[in-house]
């Protein structure tokens, strides 16, 4: 060691030493600043305050224009402004603390659930405060609900109203009421309730986070005591069984002329009707039903949408077509039972069961719905079909694999596999789509300037990774209205008030420069001291 530096005394002279010395300044102060220009940059004079900014982001917009961008400014709510993250920090500021610099984080719409019971289950059961339900909702990254039910009005509608006069409603709910119960009674006659309708309009205010759009009509059964689906070919005694039904042909809640003379009805107020449908024969009765109230008028100015379309054959989707109706799709689907189903249904009853994911490709407007219930709630559990985990859902409708109460991974058959939903379209039924369905589509499920700021952090991004990682995806961070709902304590993003976030490579840059500056200091030091 004593040679080396003997050897280094003989070559360094003096201006060889003040270069040295501008090299250690420059590792140490310069390359972390240029590393991190989005950290430490000269605002324009103007600049304008805002309360967050997102910058330096993998930020998919959901926005088919602008499809991607890098940095995003909230002020007031909403979405003050979107773009590179060299124009959005130049434009905008925030408090410290408030502004995000991230090189792996992916930011996405808030998700909405199109058919989804938890804030109806969570009063009905018991089994979860109302307050309790919307933060484990938010933790799953939902910000807007779209609550396909609701019941008794002092059990279901009016605790929902109170939180909202109390300034306690945090996420976005679309309410439902229902028209007649999910059951017939002894003589297999619908059960009217009219829980909200007629006595009391819509509510639209696109500002509020109670909102009323439509009505929820059953159509038809399900299994057991609530009857069978309608179909339009007979159940075979093993399918009888099997769904523990005893009508041939299934349970049809309102024959043509009633359900026309409800719908239109219910039409002429102002609401959307949401119709539980599952059967063929019952989705055929709706769409006529549809096509009477509209009378030649477009569906995109109410918005009446079909639940579940368990069997659609492929005239009734040339139907629906025609008429612009919208449809829901579970996402996650019990592909562990893709055998019995072969069993139990012939190949024409089969593409009808699969017809449904063939909706987004049609043309047709399809949101996601979960169909959750509290009853159902185990966050262990990965098999049910209407689980609460969103990104399970989008895996199973990129895909259509599920997992067993073993853990083990089915993978498709190829009738159960046949019509492919791409990342792209999933992640618009989880947004955007539903945002249509309650006439929302101008507020939220995109990440445009002007809209509602209904955003999440997410863990990776849907469109790159491998299709299989997808159920893994963890939520960070949920916004709702401009306020931050939820931060995963695993992953706190806005942590420490007065400190801006950084995340990313550009951290490891920072340390290795300025590692690398104080080595230069400390060999200048020691040769220094040799020297004398």
């Amino acid at each position: 060691m004593p040679t080396i530096f003997k050897s280094m005394k003989k070559l360094v002279k003096p201006k060889l030493k003040s270069f040295l010395i501008f090299l250690s300044l420059f590792f140490t102060l310069l390359i972390p600043i240029f590393s991190n220009s989005i950290i430490i940059q000269t605002k324009a004079a103007d600049a304008e305050q805002v309360d967050y900014i997102f910058s330096n982001a993998n930020i998919i917009t959901v926005d088919e224009a602008n499809p991607l961008e890098e940095a995003i400014a909230i002020k007031d709510g909403k979405i003050h402004a979107i773009g590179s993250s060299e124009e959005i920090l130049a434009k905008y500021y925030t408090d410290e603390g408030n502004t995000l610099h991230s090189n792996d984080h992916t930011i996405m719409p808030g998700l909405i659930d199109g058919h989804t019971h938890l804030m109806w289950s969570a009063n009905y059961g018991g089994f979860e405060t109302l307050q309790g339900a919307q933060s484990i909702a938010m933790a799953f990254g939902y910000t807007t609900l779209n609550e396909k039910g609701a019941d008794g009005w002092d059990r279901d509608i009016q605790p929902l109203l109170d939180i909202e006069a109390a300034g306690e409603l945090r996420i976005r709910l679309n309410v439902f009421p229902i028209y007649n119960l999910a059951f017939l009674d002894e003589n297999n006659e619908s059960i009217n309730v009219e829980r909200w309708y007629p006595d009391r309009g819509p509510i639209l205010d696109p500002g509020r986070k109670f909102r009323v759009p439509g009505i929820k009509i059953y159509s038809d059964g399900a299994y057991g005591n609530r009857g069978l689906p309608a179909m339009s070919v007979p159940y075979t005694p093993e399918q009888l069984e099997a769904f523990m039904g005893t009508s041939v042909y299934g349970d049809l809640y309102m024959n043509q002329s009633t359900l026309n003379a409800v719908v239109k009805t219910i039409h002429d107020k102002g609401f959307s009707c949401a119709f539980h449908s599952m059967g063929d024969r019952s989705t055929e009765t709706v769409l006529n039903a549809i096509e009477y109230a509209l009378d030649g008028e477009t569906n995109d100015n109410y918005r009446h949408q079909i639940e579940h379309n368990s069997f659609i054959r492929e005239d009734l989707i040339a139907q629906a077509q025609s008429l612009n109706t919208i449809h829901s799709v579970r996402g996650y689907f019990p592909t562990y039972w893709q055998v019995e189903y072969a069993e139990l249904f012939n190949e024409t009853v089969l593409e009808w069961y699969v017809n449904r994911y063939s909706l987004p490709s049609e043309g047709l407007h399809a949101y996601l719905e979960t169909d959750f219930t509290w009853e159902v709630y185990d966050d262990d559990d990965l098999s049910g079909s209407r689980n609460i985990k969103p990104f399970l859902h989008m895996w199973g409708l990129v895909t259509r694999k599920s997992i067993d109460h073993n853990g083990t991974i089915h993978t498709p058959l190829p009738w159960l596999a046949e019509h492919t939903i791409s990342v792209e379209q999933a992640l618009k039924m989880m947004t955007l789509e539903g945002a249509y369905a309650v006439k929302q589509e101008d507020y939220l499920g995109s990440l445009e300037a002007g809209k509602f700021a209904d955003l999440i952090v997410i863990s990776d991004d849907p469109l790159t990774i491998n299709h299989d990682e997808i159920k893994d995806i963890e939520v960070y961070l949920t916004m709702i209205n401009g306020t931050i709902e939820y931060q995963n304590p695993a992953h706190s993003i806005f942590s420490e008030l007065g400190n801006t976030a950084v995340f990313g490579p550009s951290v490891g840059l920072v340390m290795i420069s300025m590692i690398f500056g104080f080595l230069l200091i400390l060999g200048m030091t020691v040769l220094k001291k040799k020297s004398k």
